[in-house]
């Protein structure tokens, strides 16, 4: 069977990225609001109920809103120990994954991959499914980190966060404590150091990874500006492959195993009004 990505939202209002592959039907994060998750999910043909798993990258608020909506159902929380603690989940629902550490959520095995961000114990998630089929999520993250290629450059499809333009935040609104906290190497990821981390990653691949650019800033950043500055660091590393910047409030486009992205295919970038 084929593994089918949606993102349902993508930034400070909310994380949300739907898996499915026929037999196991997880959720990356649930920060979407109770109203949009059913929302979302009913445009996929999916309803709370359905969800097997929810893998919880750290316990803010846009990563974990949503979590009230299967309090009722009986979807398993995965979470590393610091961000179960921290988003005090139930520990009737709760199941432990360590950093570096894998475990099977039906036909898909994941692992753990830690990250910088200001959060009690943060992670990412490299997910594979047994029908074919590996994606990366990182969707917060302070800095470029050595330890992730060999993760992203093993993905068929990579959900990166690429939060904010440096300059623009710089010359921005912000106060200048939540600059700090942005730029800080427990922050968030630049366009910049999203392109570089990618290119450092992919450059040995023969076929790479079609990629999602995630969590832009809505003050901060641009769709077009994002893909085009991730776009010239991959070229410049000689790497050609899709580029997507996720819609900050919408359900956004879906990836499948079925219909991958081509290697060495011209990056496009997606038209998304409301950012």
């Amino acid at each position: 069977m084929s593994l089918t990505v949606q993102s349902l939202g993508s930034g400070s209002s909310g994380n949300a990225l739907l898996l499915d592959d026929g037999m196991s039907c997880v959720l990356v994060d649930c920060g979407i609001g109770p109203r949009q998750l059913a929302k979302a999910l009913a445009a996929t043909n999916k309803s709370p109920g359905d969800i097997e798993a929810v893998l919880i990258t750290h316990e803010h608020i846009d990563h974990v809103r949503g979590l009230k909506a299967l309090s009722r159902t009986e979807s398993r929380l995965v979470a590393s120990e610091g961000t179960a603690t921290a988003a005090t989940l139930p520990t009737t629902s709760w199941e432990e994954i360590r950093l570096g550490s894998t475990l099977r959520v039906g036909r898909l095995t994941v692992t753990a991959l830690a990250v910088s961000h200001d959060a009690k114990e943060p992670c990412g998630y490299h997910i594979a499914s047994d029908g074919g089929g590996k994606i990366v999520v990182i969707t917060d993250i302070g800095r470029r980190d050595d330890a992730l290629i060999d993760p992203l450059s093993d993905a068929d499809l990579i959900v990166l966060e690429a939060n904010h333009d440096v300059r623009m935040l710089r010359n921005g609104p912000y106060p200048h404590y939540l600059k700090r906290r942005v730029l800080s190497s427990s922050g968030h990821l630049s366009n910049l150091d999203c392109g570089v981390l990618l290119a450092d990653s992919l450059r040995q691949v023969s076929t790479p990874g079609e990629i999602w650019l995630a969590h832009l800033s809505q003050t901060n950043n641009r769709p077009q500006l994002a893909v085009e500055t991730v776009r010239q660091s991959l070229a410049n590393a000689a790497v050609a492959t899709r580029v997507t910047a996720l819609p900050r409030q919408v359900v956004g486009p879906v990836w499948s195993t079925l219909n991958p992205s081509p290697g060495h295919t011209a990056s496009i970038q997606m038209q998304i009004p409301g950012f």
